[in-house]
């Protein structure tokens, strides 16, 4: 963390509003651009997701849930955590942005390394009212675990003697 928040962590589902600063750093062989400060791509005071809906980069989300508000980080993204699919956020909003980015990730690509970066102040969370409770921090028990697990093996040990049944029955195989 470069800053300590003070308020409420994120909780999934909830209306997380950031400012962010992003960079792509491509990994290279030259020492002497190692040290160099990565381009930046994009820049937004005021960007506002829904956390843990997956239309985010997965490295941002995953680096959000556990700040607090108010607080400032720097989140170092591995290329599988990053931008590995259309449509996910943030893009930037202008064509500048866009290709700038593009750019970076296709030099990442061809250089087979580096990180997405993103500094990242977390401005407020709130709860979604309209959230129809599909997003849970909750962990499940050990007790509601092993209930569940056994209501899968006797559904699949049933549908498994119901097959068998049928089976048997189209072969004209006698049931014992």
């Amino acid at each position: 963390d470069l800053r300590e928040g003070t308020g409420p962590s994120p909780n999934y589902g909830d209306l997380v509003s950031i400012s962010y600063k992003g960079y792509v750093k491509v990994a290279t062989n030259d020492e002497t651009k190692k040290n160099e400060k990565p381009p930046m791509f994009e820049a937004d005071d005021r960007y506002l997701i829904k956390h843990g809906n997956g239309k985010v980069v997965r490295g941002l989300d995953e680096g959000l849930h556990t700040m607090k508000t108010g607080g400032k980080r720097r989140i170092i993204i591995p290329p599988k955590l990053g931008y590995v699919q259309s449509g996910i956020g943030p893009i930037p909003s202008g064509w500048i942005g866009r290709y700038k980015l593009n750019k970076l990730l296709d030099d990442l690509i061809k250089a087979r390394g580096g990180q997405v970066i993103f500094e990242v102040e977390l401005l407020s969370c709130i709860a979604d009212e309209a959230d129809q409770g599909y997003y849970e921090d909750d962990t499940i028990s050990f007790e509601d675990f092993e209930t569940l697990r056994q209501n899968l093996i006797n559904t699949a040990m049933e549908a498994k003697k119901a097959r068998t049944m049928e089976e048997n029955k189209a072969n004209n195989i006698p049931i014992v």
